[in-house]
C-alpha cells in the first residue's frame, strides 16, 4: 500500500531558494553597462579635479577660474536664458550647415565612388580644396554673404561638406567585389546591387565621416560667429573675452563641450537604433 505523504514533491530547503534568486538576480544585472556609466563618472571626477588643482595651485585663478566659480558665473547665464538664447542661434547654424553639407557630400561622394571618369576628374579638385580650412574662407564668405546668416551656414558647410564626401567615396569605392558578384549570380540588376549591397557596404564609412564633420561644425560655428555675428556662443566668447571675463569665458566652452557630447551621444543613439543592422557590414575584397 502506497503511503500518500511520500508522494507529496518536496520542497527544496532555503539556502537552495536563496541560492537560486540570488543567482536570477546576478544574471539581471548588467555589469559591463554599469561598469562604462562608473568609469564615464569617475573620468569626469578626475577632470574636474585636475581643473580644480591647475586654478589653484598652478595657475593664476584669474586666467584659469576654478570649476565652482565657473558653475556660480553659470547659474544667473542659465536662470536669464542668456546662455540658451545663444545657444538656440548656434545650434541652428550648425545643424543646418551641418545636414546641407553631409547631404550634399554624400551624393557627390556616392557619384564619385561609382563613377570612375568622374572620380579622376574631379579629385584632383576636391584635395585641393579640402585643405582650406572655415577660417580661413572667413574672409570670402563675408565678402560673398556678407555678415548675415548665410555666410555661417556657408563656413560650416564647408567644414562639413569634404570630410563626408572623402568618406563617402572609399566606402562606395570599397565595396566587396565578392558581395557584387554573388547579388548578380542572383539575378540583380545594376540598380539593385547599387542599393542593395553598394549603399549598405558604405554606411559604416558615412556614418564615420558625419562624426567627424560634426566635430568640424562645432570647431567651425566658434571662429565664424567670432568674426562675423552679434550673437551666438562664439559672440558670447568674443565679448567676454574683450572684457576679460574669463568667467564667462570658460562657460561658453563648457557649454560648446557639453554640446557637442550630448550631439554626439544622440547621433550615436540614432545610428544604433536606426542602422544597426548596416553597421555590421565589413568589407571584404
Amino acid at each position: 500500500m502506497v503511503n500518500v505523504r511520500d508522494t507529496k514533491p518536496k520542497l527544496p530547503q532555503a539556502p537552495l531558494l536563496r541560492r537560486a534568486s540570488f543567482s536570477r538576480l546576478r544574471a539581471s544585472i548588467n555589469p559591463g553597462r554599469y561598469r562604462g556609466i562608473l568609469l564615464s563618472a569617475a573620468s569626469l571626477v578626475l577632470a574636474f579635479l585636475i581643473w580644480q588643482l591647475l586654478s589653484t595651485f598652478i595657475f593664476n585663478p584669474f586666467l584659469i577660474p576654478p570649476p565652482l566659480e565657473v558653475i556660480r558665473t553659470a547659474i544667473p547665464m542659465i536662470m536669464s536664458g542668456e546662455i540658451f538664447a545663444d545657444v538656440s542661434i548656434s545650434m541652428s547654424r550648425i545643424l543646418v550647415g551641418f545636414f546641407s553639407g553631409s547631404l550634399i557630400g554624400v551624393i557627390f561622394g556616392v557619384l564619385l565612388g561609382r563613377i570612375r571618369v568622374l572620380h579622376d576628374l574631379l579629385d584632383p579638385i576636391m584635395e585641393l580644396l579640402r585643405y582650406l580650412s572655415p577660417t580661413a574662407m572667413i574672409p570670402i564668405a563675408v565678402i560673398w554673404f556678407g555678415i548675415g546668416e548665410m555666410s555661417k551656414y556657408f563656413l560650416i558647410f564647408w567644414g562639413t561638406f569634404f570630410i563626408v564626401l572623402i568618406n563617402t567615396t572609399a566606402g562606395v569605392w570599397r565595396a566587396p567585389i565578392t558581395r557584387q558578384r554573388a547579388a548578380e549570380c542572383l539575378g540583380a540588376n545594376r540598380l539593385q546591387i547599387f542599393l542593395m549591397v553598394v549603399i549598405p557596404s558604405a554606411v559604416p564609412y558615412i556614418v564615420t565621416g558625419m562624426r567627424v564633420a560634426m566635430a568640424s561644425s562645432f570647431m567651425s560655428i566658434i571662429p565664424a560667429e567670432i568674426l562675423a555675428a552679434d550673437s551666438g556662443i562664439g559672440y558670447l566668447l568674443q565679448k567676454s573675452s574683450m572684457l576679460l571675463q574669463t568667467n564667462r569665458i570658460f562657460v561658453a566652452l563648457l557649454t560648446i563641450c557639453i554640446l557637442g557630447f550630448a550631439v554626439d551621444r544622440l547621433f550615436r543613439f540614432f545610428v544604433q537604433r536606426v542602422l544597426a543592422r548596416y553597421m555590421s557590414y565589413v568589407s571584404v575584397m
